[in-house]
């Protein structure tokens, strides 16, 4: 809490808002703390940076430009259009739509494994014994 009241006490410092007594215990606060008196001489510094660079002046379409962004996301358009409704869908279905194609390539690509597995000779001659050592232990099983 006493960091928060500080900090306080420092922007208030730095603004010139601290009056009389507050500011009298600020500054002594200040000689008693060589880390804090360190960062409002940068702080002050940087202000006196800041005040130094020139006005910048905004475009003459920049608020039209803000309120129309403000009004798209806001709600409706006022023609009567809510773009970000539609919009919505049409995300939804393209994603919809390249998971669809993401696993049938995927299920075409199993398809054309199994196919060279079944090709394989070897592969099948595996299967087969595998196939004839399950029969026999059925067999066994049942005498």
């Amino acid at each position: 809490m006493a960091a928060d009241s500080n900090a306080e006490r420092m922007t208030a410092y730095l603004d010139d808002a601290l009056e009389g007594d507050d500011a009298s215990s600020f500054e002594a606060w200040l000689e008693d703390s060589p880390d804090a008196k360190k960062e409002v001489e940068d702080l002050q510094r940087l202000l006196s940076v800041v005040r130094e660079l020139p006005d910048v002046e905004a475009p003459p379409d920049f608020y039209d430009k803000v309120a129309k962004k403000i009004r798209r996301s806001r709600g409706p358009d006022p023609n009567g259009m809510n773009w970000s409704l539609v919009s919505m869908p049409f995300q939804v279905l393209s994603v919809i739509i390249i998971m669809v194609i993401a696993a049938t390539y995927l299920m075409l690509e199993l398809d054309r494994d199994q196919a060279r597995i079944e090709k394989d000779p070897s592969a099948a001659k595996a299967q087969e014994k595998a196939e004839r050592a399950r029969d026999a232990a059925q067999r066994k099983g049942l005498e």
